[in-house]
């Protein structure tokens, strides 16, 4: 079974997204921000991360970084529903593996997480042995 984190500042949105994919047969963890999708992070072994990019505090991309940090080769979708060209770019060119624009139809992200080699697949990066680690995102 698939653990997957999944974090929005949307608690709507984040609960239809955890029941989709629970009702899917993933093990679903959900944050509302950047700093408790950290500390749920720590305590557990993920699968693959979901992330908003946009939330108050922290970005998703701040989060992507946190996670390279620890975990390099952990699969990261970054999902938003105002996505900046340029920062689309730069997301993929740093590693991380899909970025999403909301709205989405739920089962294309259930595809992306139970599909093969996910990152492996995307022409727009390396394979993931070639990810480095994130400090810092250029400023838009």
């Amino acid at each position: 079974m698939r653990k997957v984190l999944v974090v929005d500042d949307d608690e709507d949105f984040l609960f239809i997204i955890a029941e989709y994919l629970s009702m899917n047969g993933m093990e679903c963890h959900t944050a509302t921000s950047a700093s408790r999708a950290r500390n749920r992070f720590i305590h557990c072994d993920y699968d693959m991360v979901v992330s908003d990019l946009q939330m108050p505090g922290e970005s998703g991309l701040e989060l992507f970084g946190f996670v390279s940090l620890r975990r390099p080769e952990l699969p990261f979708i970054l999902m938003s529903g105002n996505m900046n060209p340029r920062i689309r770019r730069e997301a993929l060119r740093i590693g991380v593996c899909r970025v999403l624009e909301k709205p989405f139809e739920l089962s294309e992200l259930k595809r992306l997480i139970t599909g093969p080699a996910l990152c492996e697949a995307q022409h727009d990066i390396g394979p993931l042995s070639s990810r480095r680690p994130v400090t810092q995102m250029s400023a838009p």
